[in-house]
């Protein structure tokens, strides 16, 4: 943590849903992350950064941010926590594909296509446990 910064914390709107906001300060060229958790659900969770050398100072820019987050959380229908990320699958003479990953500690990772066009902050935890029930 860098000292003599105030943190950044409160909450934002993201597509109707409330998420509680705090502030990581740390050293290096992303100086900022913050956690966002879904109010009425702490399985639902996400990671956001600003890119490197830039900086946040409102919540309403985290909410954009928020948009289309690093890291994404959330259970399944059983209680089992997930881990979604975004992925490109690239390859010659194609166009690129939106992929989205799903990783488990329990589970093998699952992998399927993305059809929305907004980021995995957008989505709520109904559509995300339907994307991982089409890969399994």
């Amino acid at each position: 943590m860098i000292k003599g910064t105030p943190m950044l914390t409160g909450t934002v709107e993201i597509e109707g849903n409330t998420w509680e906001v705090t502030e990581e300060k740390r050293a290096g060229p992303q100086k900022q992350l913050f956690s966002l958790v879904l109010a009425e659900s702490p399985h639902s969770r996400m990671h956001v950064r600003p890119l490197p050398g830039q900086a946040v100072s409102t919540l309403d820019e985290v909410a954009a941010l928020a948009a289309d987050p690093a890291v994404r959380w959330f259970a399944d229908s059983e209680g089992v926590e997930w881990e979604a990320r975004l992925v490109v699958r690239s390859e010659p003479n194609s166009a690129d594909v939106l992929l989205v990953k799903f990783i488990s500690e329990q589970f093998a990772v699952h992998e399927g296509p993305y059809p929305f066009r907004d980021g995995l902050g957008a989505r709520t935890d109904a559509d995300l446990r339907g994307l991982l029930e089409q890969t399994q």
